[in-house]
């Protein structure tokens, strides 16, 4: 069969689909969760590079980890659970169900420490992770075509250092090692006779970034922070495993299957400006304004390694995302909840995609969340806090078309989705 006709360039496209999987989740405005289990989750997220004295600034802000006298460390867990659920309009051209609920409970901790190597230098560790999630649809449903479960994780591990250059100002700097988790699976169309084919991708990688921060503390109970994270870029490598396509495709499949494959995905870079402001002796007001590079992460590059080194950019057309918090936090000294404080917080986010170009396995959108929390002090030194967040996305239409010869089509609405977390933390200070 000549090698520029439609049938044998069928399979290299269905293929390129793949690599507009890389970025796989559903969350608020673009992938990167605000949530890690700890008591930003009770503002929702405001004042997130503004608290440090909160361990997990470690994570949030490496500038905060000097200011405290000794060492504190903090662990978290944290679940959430995702109603993400399509419902076909009736333009889908594929047979089959509508997928169910693709997300569903999803587990999550953290680990985080900070404390003083000397009276100006700090130090601080975190482990925890807020890049991606993972859909999961039935294996049968009508947009398996492009899509039947992906999953793209990060974990980051982070040193840093912090150093106080006045009694106003301090900076930080931390290495953050990601691990990267990819897994991709869909079933193609198997031939003109129809049926479903397997097409399977899956890889473990490791990045690196920076994270930077600044600390600000122009007077007693105000406190200002700015935090960047850079752009940390993922080569996934895989053989790629194709299967029951069928006669028609056998000499591409027998081309390409087990063809080691490489996906490239970044991790945008991200900055937050927050505000700590204590309003009263009980009461403290929190803030946010962020910003997150989900134009960069538009561009998803696919290379095989055929003879020919096939390289095929995608660009899925993403915006970059802003959001603001607010919150507020109390705390009682008399009556029942005396010892404990409340707080709350809403937060909005804008959307990186437009109904344009949403796709299955990146079912975003722009969004609102509400925070609350509490914390008490157990006894001298150790510290609980528990928090819950209701992240609402609405209704996320989408209407995704495939490429010829077969040009599957799913279009429909994920009504009303949205995504809740609850999360425990304890603090111990030395």
């Amino acid at each position: 069969m000549p090698s520029n006709t439609p049938l044998r360039k069928y399979l290299p496209l269905a293929i390129a689909a793949l690599a507009v999987s890389g970025a796989p989740a559903a969350h608020a405005g673009g992938i990167m969760l605000w949530q890690i289990g700890t008591p930003t989750l009770g503002t929702a997220s405001a004042g997130w590079a503004a608290m440090p004295e909160d361990a997990a600034t470690a994570f949030t802000n490496p500038a905060g980890t000097v200011w405290r006298e000794g060492m504190d460390v903090r662990g978290a867990a944290q679940a959430l659970y995702g109603d993400i659920e399509f419902t076909d309009d009736g333009q889908s051209n594929v047979p089959g169900n509508d997928g169910g609920n693709a997300l569903g409970w999803f587990p999550g901790t953290g680990a985080f420490a900070a404390g003083k190597l000397a009276e100006n230098i700090g130090w601080g560790f975190a482990m925890a992770g807020n890049f991606g999630l993972g859909l999961d649809y039935n294996d049968a449903w009508k947009g398996r075509r492009f899509v039947q479960n992906v999953d793209l994780l990060g974990m980051s591990l982070i040193p840093s250092l912090s150093w106080q250059v006045n009694d106003c100002l301090s900076v930080g700097v931390g290495l953050n090692a990601m691990v990267g988790y990819l897994s991709y699976q869909s079933a193609p169309r198997a031939g003109l006779a129809g049926g479903d084919a397997f097409l399977r991708f899956k890889d473990l990688e490791l990045g690196y970034g920076t994270n930077a921060g600044i600390m600000y503390r122009p007077v007693s109970g105000t406190t200002f922070g700015i935090s960047y994270t850079s752009k940390v870029e993922f080569d996934f490598r895989d053989n790629l495993r194709l299967r029951d396509f069928g006669p028609l495709f056998a000499p591409a499949v027998e081309r390409f299957d087990g063809i080691r494959t490489q996906i490239d995905v970044d991790v945008p870079a991200t900055l937050t400006a927050s505000l700590q402001q204590e309003m009263t002796d009980a009461t403290t007001f929190y803030a946010n304004l962020a910003w997150q590079e989900w134009s960069d992460y538009a561009g998803v590059s696919l290379e095989l390694g055929d003879p020919l080194q096939t390289t095929i950019k995608v660009d899925r057309g993403y915006q970059d995302t802003g959001a603001l918090a607010l919150g507020i936090r109390h705390e009682f000294d008399k009556g029942m909840l005396s010892g404990w404080y409340l707080s709350t917080g809403i937060a909005l986010e804008s959307g990186m995609q437009n109904t344009s170009s949403v796709t299955a396995d990146t079912v975003t959108n722009k969004t609102w969340t509400l925070g609350l929390g509490a914390g008490k002090e157990l006894c001298p030194g150790l510290t609980m806090d528990i928090g819950y967040n209701y992240v609402s996305l609405g209704d996320v239409d989408i209407d995704q078309q495939g490429r010829p010869p077969f040009s599957p089509r799913l279009q429909g609405t994920y009504d009303d989705a949205n995504i809740q977390f609850l999360g425990t933390s304890l603090q111990l200070s030395f």
